[in-house]
């Protein structure tokens, strides 16, 4: 029995079983860090990854919506966000209290917050193209 797998089923099971090893990861260092402001980072990474990653790879219905919400958030965050780095620059090197980004807590914090965004940004773009039943999902290539 020599079946051979798709290159969607690669992509599917491949980018599932990463998702459960990276998201098992993240639950142990969370657990052992025992800082819930972490898991609020985390959250708050998952919340806003699952977002992106949604706009990233919009069903056709969703499509024409999705463009003009993306149009206000480009215009927000290139505008407020990008005035505002200078700060958070600031805030995070300042030489009076030491470099924040060299604390521990902060760098659990911050690389909890990100893991969290790119593990559900990834996992919701990769489950919406390739998981997808629909009009526009990727088909399966028959190559022998």
């Amino acid at each position: 029995m020599s079946e051979k797998w798709t290159s969607k089923e690669v992509k599917q099971w491949g980018s599932l079983g990463f998702a459960v090893l990276l998201g098992a990861i993240l639950l142990v260092v969370l657990i052992l860090g025992r800082d819930l402001l972490a898991w609020l980072a985390t959250v708050l990474g998952l919340v806003a990854g699952w977002g992106t990653g949604i706009l990233a790879h919009p069903y056709r219905s969703e499509s024409d919506r999705f463009k003009e919400f993306a149009k206000v958030v480009s215009v927000f965050i290139t505008g407020f966000l990008v005035g505002k780095l200078d700060r958070l620059f600031e805030l995070w090197f300042n030489p009076e209290y030491g470099p924040m980004v060299l604390r521990p807590t902060f760098a659990l914090r911050a690389m909890a917050g990100i893991t969290g965004f790119l593990l559900a940004a990834v996992s919701t773009y990769v489950t919406r193209k390739y998981f997808s039943r629909g009009p526009g999902s990727e088909q399966p290539t028959h190559s022998e």
